[in-house]
């Protein structure tokens, strides 16, 4: 089973960077950031909108079951439509929620609503608070007790560097078994490691995936550096804590999906029992993902002939 751990979806961009600077769309993937327009997805998506149809179509070329979708606050909440999706598609994704966690006197209660809405996750978009809102905050400990006992899981996209994953071990401190996803794979080239890699000795917490190859782009395919990450991280948490994931469609701006994948898939550099952790079972674990009753193969490309 293959499992994206970290992806995004979206039929409206309207969002923010920081709580501040608005991002939106342009046309043929280029988005406004500011003062500045930028290609914030493949060119292909004439709209800009990066539809769970689409995220589907990528699974089923690579041969991927699942994917984990994981919102942001520059692309605007999106929690609306993917309610949507789950309908749609309820074998194909997880979902998480997002709430406002930059108005903490009313976090709680909007992500108690998303919650009994039928989300099982929740995202926390860590790095837009930084210097704003600790994520620590007194106000957010109810969220985090409720995910507790309910088995909830959190998406904790830190910001670079280590002092939120200090203030996410003040939260694990108070809930030892609360289910965190560290996104972005700790960040391990913008001063990530190793206070976020270490979260992962927790018991319920992982490193997924999501940007890997974002972080080591100037290497290119097949992401020399991004493999050594894996096995460094490994060698320190064991396999069984890490989790793959795209940052679908993003990263796609540089390199293709089959290659966000087979850097990992096809690597000589992890054995097969690290590949099948890695690559789905780990987030099937964590996410409560059943197994496919088939399993999927990636479609030959019309080049390999």
């Amino acid at each position: 089973m293959i499992v994206a751990a970290h992806m995004h979806v979206w039929n409206r961009l309207h969002g923010r960077i920081g709580g501040e600077v608005a991002l939106r769309a342009v046309r043929d993937g280029r988005v406004r950031v500011g003062d500045d327009e930028l290609l914030g997805m493949p060119a292909h998506m004439a709209d800009c909108n990066a539809l769970a149809e689409l995220a589907v179509a990528e699974f089923d070329a690579a041969g991927v079951d699942v994917g984990v979708v994981v919102q942001e606050y520059m692309d605007g909440e999106q929690n609306d439509y993917l309610l949507e999706v789950r309908d749609r598609f309820p074998d194909r994704f997880f979902l998480h929620g997002l709430p406002d966690f930059f108005d903490p006197d009313h976090t709680a209660e909007e992500a108690f609503a998303l919650f009994d809405r039928g989300f099982s996750g929740l995202k926390l978009s860590a790095g837009h608070l930084a210097g704003k809102v600790q994520i620590d905050d007194e106000r957010f400990l109810p969220i985090y007790e409720r995910m507790e006992h309910e088995s909830l899981v959190l998406a904790a996209d830190l910001s670079e560097g280590e002092e939120q994953a200090a203030e996410l071990e003040r939260i694990l401190a108070h809930c030892p078994a609360l289910r965190v996803a560290v996104g972005h794979f700790g960040l391990p080239t913008r001063g990530g490691w190793p206070g976020q890699l270490s979260l992962a000795r927790h018991d319920h917490v992982y490193l997924e995936g999501g940007g890997l190859v974002w972080l080591y782009r100037g290497e290119g395919y097949p992401f020399p550096g991004a493999v050594e990450a894996i096995r460094h991280a490994i060698d320190e948490v064991g396999a069984h804590k890490l989790m793959w994931g795209s940052d679908w469609p993003r990263t796609m701006c540089d390199f293709t999906y089959r290659q966000s994948l087979d850097f990992a898939r096809c690597s000589g550099a992890l054995s097969d029992e690290e590949k099948t952790a890695f690559l789905g079972a780990n987030a099937a674990g964590l996410y409560g993902l059943l197994s496919p009753a088939e399993k999927r193969a990636p479609v030959p490309h019309i080049t390999e002939g």
